[in-house]
């Protein structure tokens, strides 16, 4: 068992140098995550915008209501399709069109736009809605007779994609995180299997840790690859227990069946076996 010490500087480095490792955002960036206040955020498919489904005048949240004519020259693209999902940032007065990696990782998508963590899954809300439209969390008040700052917890994974034959030990996924008030953390893991709902715990053979010191905890995940191909989204959620939201963590783990497995020169695909950070 590691000394607190020991562990607290550990967790502070790496964080550090995880942080530091982030790609800049480009020219070409949305700007949809500069603005670090939760904010509103609209889904809709194109045919809720080709078809004119939507009402004159929408209600995104209690007593705030936006024009549908807004959000038609917004999101009046060439490449509008009826099946396009279309993001609408009604704050930044932005739209854009999601692909299909973007919706696997939706939801970490909308907990760092809203600042939640949505329970349903909004794609199959929409499936009955011409709209879904998801409010922000609301703003924390500080409780200025105790000296706590009421910060939430945050955190880095290091191992945040990888590939893996089926039955073949993956690489170890690491997930830090530390609270800023010193508050004991917990964490809870769960996965989702391509666009499956969200399971508790993880798939077999998986199988975790945790580690909690003062202020920080760190969990681990090993074993082999589960038998089932598909992309897994392998997350964490860690929680101090006071202040919301809680923190979200995510590895994608892409499992290959043994028919896809890859070989060069006799030796299995190094690209097949990459842990990007």
């Amino acid at each position: 068992m590691r000394a607190c010490g020991h562990f607290a500087m550990r967790l502070a480095g790496l964080l550090g140098l995880a942080l530091a490792m982030l790609p800049h955002a480009d020219a070409a960036a949305t700007g949809a995550e500069k603005s670090e206040a939760p904010q509103v955020v609209m889904l809709l498919q194109g045919r809720s915008l080709l078809g004119h489904r939507l009402p004159a005048f929408i209600e995104v949240m209690p007593g705030r209501y936006l024009a549908a004519s807004t959000l038609q020259r917004a999101c009046a693209m060439p490449s509008l399709r009826a099946d396009s999902l279309l993001l609408f940032l009604p704050d930044l007065q932005l739209c854009e069109q999601l692909t299909v990696p973007e919706q696997v990782a939706l939801r970490q998508r909308l907990q760092k736009l809203t600042g939640r963590w949505p329970n349903e899954d909004p794609l199959l809300r929409l499936r009955d809605q011409p709209f879904v439209a998801i409010a922000p969390q609301p703003a924390l008040k500080v409780n200025s007779k105790s000296a706590c700052t009421c910060t939430p917890p945050n955190g880095v994974v290091m191992c945040n994609a990888q590939v893996r034959t089926a039955g073949t030990p993956i690489a170890t996924v690491e997930y830090l995180a530390s609270d800023a008030d010193g508050d004991a953390l917990t964490g809870t893991f769960s996965y989702q299997l391509n666009a499956n709902p969200v399971v508790d715990e993880l798939p077999s053979p998986l199988t975790s840790s945790c580690t909690p010191a003062p202020g920080a905890l760190q969990c681990t995940i090993n074993g082999n690859a589960p038998a089932q191909p598909g992309n897994l989204q392998l997350m964490l959620t860690v929680s101090d227990g006071i202040t919301p939201p809680d923190l979200q963590l995510t590895s994608l783990l892409q499992v290959l069946a043994t028919s896809d497995r890859l070989f060069a020169s006799g030796f299995e695909n190094p690209a097949t076996l990459s842990c990007s950070n």
